[in-house]
């Protein structure tokens, strides 16, 4: 018979696998988060077009600390040669004008190291489809959402093996080129972003049931199946509408209406029948149908005034 503590182990081990599998393919991850077929690619999400402005400034921030550390070199090599020069019996100017030139070439290497290569979004949705510019912003928000680690992040190596990316890591996703972790699947073409250290195994992550900032709506809202998280979007959003005017008024209206779609004597039930009850209780069938669809415009107008690069 096993002990408690083998038991134990067991438990333990059986819920970290079960906690395993909502961790996703970071592609797959990602086009869930845009709320579009998990199927699509990254690419194709965001179009060719965006996908290799991003890979051209890898490839250029590349080839410039190349060229850097030549500089660099350089810089060293003329210091060197303007000590020996000071401590030789040749004029001071002389080695006062290599020292100059030492200083010059490594300050000017060391302003240009902080410019940064990432192309700019508002020039790369000036191009873009309505559906690509979404999932540009959105990739952006995702990066900058796993950087700041509110999503689960996991290296899965070749033998099996995971390890979760502690914060140091995640930082490699906001760096310049930490986009090309989710456009790319290969590991050498992450080695163009910008910061140490970056992962070099399969990406896996749970984005905690998060939808981008661009595709939250009603129906959104009324989907989420954790109660928990639900919970504290809603609290979010009552916090930020807590206005009397008329708009504020009628998004905690539909806020109310999301609550009520998500009562229990609701599942399972047809929405035919939901929207009776809820007639029955005051709200218009023109604003339920919208709502439950996610299309009701005042709704989705007063939520992109809404802070929601900081929604939970």
């Amino acid at each position: 018979m096993r002990s408690g503590a083998f038991r134990k182990v067991d438990r333990l081990a059986s819920e970290t696998e079960t906690d395993y599998l909502k961790y996703e393919r970071i592609g797959v991850a990602f086009a869930r988060f845009c709320c579009r077929e998990a199927t699509l690619s990254p690419e194709q999400l965001v179009g060719s077009s965006a996908c290799s402005a991003w890979f051209a400034a890898g490839h250029d921030a590349t080839r410039k600390k190349r060229h850097r550390i030549v500089r660099y070199a350089v810089g060293g090599g003329l210091a060197i040669i303007a000590v020996r020069l000071a401590t030789e019996p040749y004029p001071a100017i002389i080695a006062l004008m290599v020292g100059w030139a030492a200083s010059w070439v490594i300050g000017i290497t060391l302003r240009r190291g902080y410019k940064s290569d990432e192309p700019r979004l508002e020039t790369l949705i000036e191009t873009a489809t309505p559906e690509e510019r979404d999932c540009i912003l959105s990739l952006d928000e995702f990066c900058r959402r796993a950087a700041s680690g509110r999503f689960g992040v996991v290296e899965r190596h070749p033998d099996g093996s995971r390890r979760e990316l502690s914060t140091d890591w995640l930082r490699c996703f906001a760096a310049d080129g930490g986009k090309l972790l989710v456009l790319s699947s290969d590991p050498a073409d992450w080695l163009m972003i910008r910061r140490r250290p970056v992962p070099r195994g399969e990406i896996l992550i749970d984005i905690r049931g998060s939808v981008a900032s661009t595709e939250i709506t009603s129906r959104t809202l009324i989907d989420i199946e954790d109660a928990e998280q639900f919970d504290a979007k809603l609290q979010w959003l009552l916090g930020r509408a807590g206005g009397n005017g008329t708009k504020a008024e009628s998004f905690r209206k539909v806020l109310g209406l999301v609550v009520a779609f998500r009562r229990p004597e609701f599942v399972g039930k047809t929405f035919e029948v939901q929207k009776e009850a809820l007639e029955k209780e005051g709200y218009g069938r023109s604003m339920i149908e919208k709502v439950h669809a996610g299309i009701y415009d005042p709704f989705q107008r007063f939520l992109r005034t809404l802070p929601l690069n900081e929604f939970p």
